[in-house]
């Protein structure tokens, strides 16, 4: 309850609170709110599950964000609260997106990080925390996080991502589980052993919403390789499927689905135009069927997705994030300030 300030009054009956710092002493220097919480005071939730992804880290075949786009496109859902994105977010790291038209600027895209409530199919209450992954303050986001999951009584936590792995596109997706209660995890294989590489907040996240006892877990779609840049629907399907199962929600995967099939028709035209990358596509059906007939074997799945050593995999991830913090021809890169060591050029 001391995380929050007194709520304000807002129009139609809605409640406007800001949250303080979670851990802040009495006499520090009060920081801009982390978040703002809107909801009709008088209409309680109870969600057992939050799913989150938050764009910025590792997402091939961007596997995370269309399963964040399938659900707040099918799924009725209001805004439970809204992050402040400018102590959160470096927008010279990451500049907004504007739109210019003949001699004026007409639109901007501002970076925002939310939470919201959703129902699902059979009109369970959930939550989804999505948007720009912080580059500031991460001990007070992942605290914040936790004090309204805790606060609403979530029970279950779910990351979504997607992996570039060495898979065919013509074969099922495969999800790989992992999370803080290993027990509670179905049967597969040890992929990588003990590895150390950049983090992110969605592993952050998973890390500190299972220290306070949550099931929290994080889904990651193997991608196939050759299409990690593009939108590839059939792992977000695969995503989404997972979390159906893991939960027992009901979620809506039509759309994906149909999206799946005719991504797949576009692939198999491409490949059939471009004889080295049909040769690739055939390679690794051979060799996903010489594992996985008909069903995959847990003994030989690490062989059969050549999953790298943990040294390579870390390297790799490294070379992903340096590529993606890069900034474009002609930004500015010298940059090393922080919101809160006086810069006031934001």
């Amino acid at each position: 309850p001391d995380a929050l300030d007194r709520p304000c009054p807002a129009p139609g009956g809605v409640g406007v609170r800001t949250a303080r710092s979670p851990g802040r002493k009495e006499g520090e220097a009060l920081m801009t709110p982390m978040y703002t919480v809107e909801h009709v005071a008088d209409e309680p939730v109870s969600p057992r599950v939050l799913i989150h992804h938050l764009d910025g880290a590792m997402d091939a075949g961007h596997a995370g964000a269309l399963a964040v786009e399938q659900l707040l496109m099918t799924l009725p859902h209001e805004r439970l609260a809204t992050f402040d994105a400018d102590s959160l977010v470096d927008y010279r790291a990451r500049r907004p997106p504007m739109t210019f038209s003949t001699h004026s600027y007409t639109d901007v895209e501002m970076p925002e990080i939310a939470l919201d409530l959703l129902q699902d199919d059979d009109g369970e209450d959930l939550l989804l925390l999505h948007g720009a992954e912080p580059d500031y303050r991460w001990h007070e986001f992942t605290g914040a996080v936790t004090h309204l999951a805790l606060t609403m009584g979530v029970t279950q936590a779910i990351g979504l991502a997607g992996m570039p792995m060495a898979v065919p596109h013509t074969r099922p997706t495969y999800v790989h589980h992992h999370g803080s209660r290993p027990e509670l995890l179905p049967e597969q294989p040890d992929f990588y052993g003990t590895v150390e590489f950049p983090g992110a907040m969605a592993g952050l996240l998973e890390l500190r919403l299972g220290e306070v006892g949550l099931d929290s877990r994080g889904l990651t779609a193997s991608i196939p390789h050759y299409v990690a840049r593009d939108d590839y629907p059939a792992g977000a399907s695969a995503l989404l499927s997972a979390v159906a199962e893991v939960t027992g929600l009901a979620l809506p995967l039509g759309d994906l689905e149909a999206a799946a099939a005719v991504n797949r028709a576009e692939i198999d035209a491409q490949s059939a135009d471009q004889p080295d990358v049909g040769a690739v596509v055939a390679a690794l059906e051979a060799q996903f069927d010489a594992f996985a007939p008909p069903q995959v074997d847990t003994d030989h799945l690490t062989e059969m997705l050549e999953v790298p050593s943990a040294d390579e995999i870390g390297a790799r991830l490294e070379a992903f994030l340096e590529a993606n913090d890069r900034p474009a021809d002609g930004e500015d890169s010298s940059h090393e300030s922080h919101p809160q060591d006086g810069d006031q050029s934001r």
